[in-house]
Order: C-alpha cells, then structure tokens, then sequence
C-alpha cells in the first residue's frame, strides 16, 4: 500500500478507496483514520485522515435526509442503504459513542452476482427450482448470507414469470425485473416490521418471499405460515450450522408450543444452507457450505425433536446433496485451496478435523 495518493476528502473518497481496495467494510470513528475490513481483517492504510468528533459528525449526518436524522436523533444508531451513483450500494449502521458519531459501511455490489460466481453447490441452485417450502441461509455475521440470497432471487428473476417480495433491513441488493415482477420493502420504511410486512405480501399475490432476517417469533409464524400456503420463501439466521438453526428455531418457542413448530417446520422446511468464508491460501477468501436438504429421514428427526442426529444424516446424504460444513473445508484443503492450519481453525469439529488431516477418510 502506498502513500502516493491524494486523501480522500468526503465519505464518498472513501468508498472509492474501499472498492480499490476490495474491502467488504469501513469503519469510521472519530479522532482516527477510517479503516478498511480485507479478506475478513481488519487493516489500517497509511495516510487516511484522521477526522475530530465535529467533523465525522457532520459528514455521516449530512448523509441523511431529515427523516433519517430525526430517527437517528432520537434514537442514536440507524440502520439503512445508500447509494454512490455509478459505483455501489451501502448498508450502513450509524451510531453514537463515548467519542462521537461512529459509522461501518458495508460494501455491496451494484450487480447482483450469479450462483456459479459464488462457488455454491449445484444443489442449491436446484433448490432455486422449487414452487414452496422455506430455505434457511445461516452463517455469523459477514459470511456472506445476503449475497447467496440475493443471487438465489436473481436465479428465480432470470427463470421464472413470477412476483418476487422481498422485505429487508435495510436493503441491500437492488433487483432488476427480469422474467419476474420484484418488489421491494425496506423495515421502518416502507413497513413497520418483518412480521406485519409478511401479513401484507401474503395479500399481494406473491410466488416467492425473501424475509431478510426471521428475528423473533412473530417473524418465524409467518414464514412458516407463508411456505405452508404454498409460497418459496426464503429467509436467514445467525447460526453455524443446520442442526444448530433447528435447535435455535425450536428454542424461541416455549415446551407447550414446539411440538406444532415442529410439526410445521418437518414440513414445511426445503433445506438449510449454512456458510462461512475462509481465506485462501493465494489471498482472498472463499465460501464453504453446509447443505441440509429437507429427506424423509431428517424430516422424522425434526418430528421427534431429536437435532444430534442430524449430523449424521448429513455427513452421510451426498446422494441428496447434502454435506457438513467440515466435509466441505476438507474438500477446500484437498484442493489446494486452503492450508491444513486454515482447515483446522474453520472446522466445526477440530478434533475431528485433525484426524481426518492425519490420513483418516471423511465420508
């Protein structure tokens, strides 16, 4: 990285920065230079600015409109989307600190990027193809999950003639109506919330739902609700693994109401697709995926409320499609894309990770 360049001198400087830079998240904060999030690290580039309270202040507030500023003025963080005309979309969270007003930016193509760009299995481009049922994308924040939705509904745009609902906070990728007609709702501002925003697209003659994140639980009735009427929806949770996104669904509800989510979610559920990018051994990161596809076995598994097993019907389903996420990242190491020390820091079972590195056989 060099010093030989002009500072940047306003918030959009820095997103140009950032798209240079490849980096998936700016950080501002007052009284130090802004700093870029690349291949998932957080690095410092020499020579920033570094902006006083006042100053950092007024430049992220001056990017709102006045609705925007009353919200955040009363409630001191906002979430929402930005648009840099010709260059890319940014989901940003503003909020206060002890030193100022702070801000992470997130970088989000302006292209919505297509499934075999992203190295998914082929899998769940297939599972694109179904007419109902809900799809679960899970991972921990930054791995990814808005992106492998956002080329899923564009699989859908391309193919099908369908209206596509979408309900997001905020929104990221903007679609395109191609085959199908898109519409787009932003929560806290185009509606209320994920759950009254599920009430209304299901009087709105929709085909296929994207509900940007199930919450709570009146989000997760609805989109149960909604896949058992007949819709595909898809949706996101903040969990590492399939098994642990039935166990975490299961777990908001109280004992005297899981035995109907569990009747629900046993069928209504498609398939759970759990990701996590992990750096390259030539520098970059790389998606790895768990897949849970929804079989007769893993269906009774959910009827009985029995999660530890699941595991092993998806370390054992590649005829279905399915692997475990450890199944994956020995794949990656098997084909020189990652390192046997990379392997083990990613893997959800390290110790059995490390007898497979040791020449045992993964399955």
């Amino acid at each position: 990285m060099t010093t030989q360049r002009e500072l940047p001198a306003s918030i959009e400087d820095m997103i140009s920065l950032a798209i240079e830079y490849k980096a998936s998240d700016i950080h501002f904060k007052a009284n130090m230079s802004p700093v870029l999030r690349i291949d998932g690290k957080i690095r410092y580039v020499p020579g920033l600015p570094v902006f006083d309270p006042d100053t950092l202040r007024s430049m992220l507030v001056g990017l709102l409109n006045r609705r925007q500023q009353q919200f955040f003025d009363e409630n001191h963080e906002l979430d929402l989307a930005l648009y840099f005309q010709g260059k890319t979309r940014v989901r940003v969270n503003l909020h206060t600190d002890i030193d100022s007003v702070g801000a992470c930016m997130r970088i989000v193509p302006l292209e919505v990027p297509a499934l075999d760009q992203l190295g998914v299995p082929d899998v769940v481009e297939q599972l694109t193809q179904m007419r109902s049922g809900l799809i679960i994308v899970t991972g921990v924040t930054g791995a990814g999950k808005s992106t492998t939705l956002a080329a899923m509904v564009d699989a859908i745009n391309s193919r099908e003639a369908f209206h596509i609902y979408t309900m997001e906070d905020p929104i990221e990728f903007v679609f395109r109506p191609k085959k199908s007609i898109v519409t787009q709702r932003e929560i806290g501002y185009h509606t209320k919330s994920f759950g009254s925003a599920v009430r209304s697209a299901l009087r709105a003659d929709p085909n296929v739902l994207l509900i940007g994140e199930m919450r709570d639980v009146e989000t997760v009735q609805w989109a149960l609700k909604a896949a058992e009427t007949g819709l595909l929806v898809l949706s996101t949770l903040h969990t590492a693994s399939a098994p642990k996104t039935i166990q975490r669904i299961l777990g908001m509800f109280s004992p005297a109401e899981q035995d109907v989510v569990r009747l629900q979610l046993a069928y209504a559920l498609k398939a759970v697709i759990a990701q996590q990018l992990i750096p390259l051994l030539e520098g970059g990161r790389m998606a790895v995926h768990e897949i849970m596809v929804n079989t007769l076995t893993v269906q009774e598994a959910i009827l009985r409320g029995e999660v530890d097993p699941l595991y092993e019907y998806i370390k054992n389903g590649s005829f279905d499609g399915m692997q475990t996420m450890d199944q994956a990242i020995y794949n990656a190491y098997r084909q020189g894309f990652i390192d046997a020390e990379t392997a083990r820091n990613s893997a959800l079972n390290p110790s059995e990770m490390e007898r497979i590195l040791r020449g045992a056989t993964i399955v």
